[in-house]
């Protein structure tokens, strides 16, 4: 069951290209267009689910909702989706993704190593927790 301050429906959208830098840190991440009237959660690193109806899939996942502060791009929030299980290509892909749990703030690192080593720990944060988490049914298409 989802905390109270997180949404109780998931958030659906479509993978889109992002800037490609999470692939070139080796740290691959999915970015999302979410769908016109779904709730996006504040800005802040989650734990949750990312389904997949057109194959079925179900995969652990670590969610970053924000503006890149560490890089500085833009006022854009973006939503980023690392995939714990699986690199299958994503793009053009709906899917939907079940919060869990919120792990923290986002911030502004000093290094992108520093930014690296909290990813890390958020990853190995939110496997515990999805260790004990209900896992959402498997979507049909």
């Amino acid at each position: 069951m989802p905390e109270p301050s997180l949404p109780s429906t998931p958030l659906v959208g479509t993978v889109v290209h992002g800037a490609g830098r999470g692939k070139g840190l080796g740290f691959p991440t999915a970015n999302l267009s979410p769908e016109p009237g779904t709730a996006v959660p504040p800005p802040a690193i989650y734990s949750g689910w990312l389904t997949r109806p057109a194959t079925g899939g179900v995969h652990r996942a670590t969610v970053s909702i924000g503006t890149n502060p560490t890089f500085g791009d833009s006022p854009q929030v973006h939503v980023e989706v690392h995939c714990h299980d699986t690199s299958d290509d994503l793009y053009g892909e709906r899917v939907e993704l079940w919060f869990v749990a919120r792990l923290r703030d986002t911030e502004k690192f000093a290094t992108v190593g520093e930014l690296l080593a909290a990813a890390h720990e958020d990853v190995r944060r939110s496997d515990a927790l999805l260790a004990g988490a209900a896992r959402p049914a498997a979507p049909t298409a």
